[in-house]
């Protein structure tokens, strides 16, 4: 190989590229994502530093677009990858309880990113799909049963406690008798193996003097803390939905 072409190579003309391929493209916050990297040489021989896998997240956020690195993953230690080489490394990680769920216009990928010493380091995107964590559905079925529609999934900022900059709110309508006394319920959730904690806030309607005060300055919400384990549900939801109908009743 001649000085041009290893020169090339370091600027990214003919260098080494990178594919990684996943066994799916839909997950459960806390499943398993496997898949390969193929790594295929280039013009020149090239010493491959690093290998990183990145979940990445996009959303916005005060009118411009960021990304977020949820979490990272070391794939391998370094090693080189000869001319026209092909290697392939098969892979396997845990995606976090606390992945943010997938939502429409806020895209998560899985990011590449081969380290190149002294070149342009190539890298590689696959979007994803992630869905809630099982409990996470048998809570939302079960307060959808007491008289609740799932009306949207917002990001909120500086609201509660998360180790991302963000939570994920899910807000109901009420249905039903509710609906005199409830513009919404809003469901925070800190999902587990093997349960899930649940931050339940209740926005009240103004129905009187006393209580449209209390919406002006902001002091007509109610927040319900619990926790629900697989076992709890393991055969039925009734209980449940009798559990968080009485806390809702409680503090209406």
């Amino acid at each position: 190989m001649s000085f041009f072409g290893k020169a090339l190579a370091s600027i990214g003309v003919g260098s080494a590229k990178v594919d990684t391929r996943l066994e799916k493209a839909t997950y459960r916050q806390g499943d398993i994502i496997r898949g390969e990297v193929f790594v295929q040489g280039g013009q020149a021989p090239q010493l491959i530093e690093d290998i990183y896998l990145y979940l990445v997240m996009q959303y916005q956020h005060e009118g411009s677009e960021h990304e977020y690195v949820i979490d990272e993953f070391r794939l391998t230690d370094a090693f080189e990858i000869g001319v026209r080489e092909t290697q392939v490394l098969p892979f396997q990680f845990q995606l976090p309880y606390d992945a943010p769920v997938s939502t429409g216009g806020s895209p998560i990928y899985v990011k590449t990113g081969l380290d190149i010493k002294m070149a342009v380091d190539p890298s590689d995107t696959d979007g994803i799909e992630i869905l809630p964590h099982p409990l996470v559905d048998t809570v939302l079925h079960a307060v959808e049963e007491v008289g609740f529609r799932l009306s949207s999934v917002n990001f909120a900022f500086d609201k509660f406690y998360s180790r991302h900059p963000f939570v994920q709110e899910y807000r109901l309508a009420p249905l039903g008798p509710y609906q005199a006394e409830l513009d919404e319920i809003i469901l925070v959730f800190y999902p587990h193996m093997s349960e899930v904690d649940v931050i339940l806030s209740l926005d009240r309607k103004a129905v009187d003097l006393m209580s449209s005060m209390e919406e002006a300055l902001n002091l007509d919400e109610r927040i319900i803390r619990f926790t629900v384990s697989q076992k709890e549900v393991e055969h039925t939801t009734t209980q449940l939905q009798a559990k968080i109908k009485q806390l809702i009743d409680q503090h209406l």
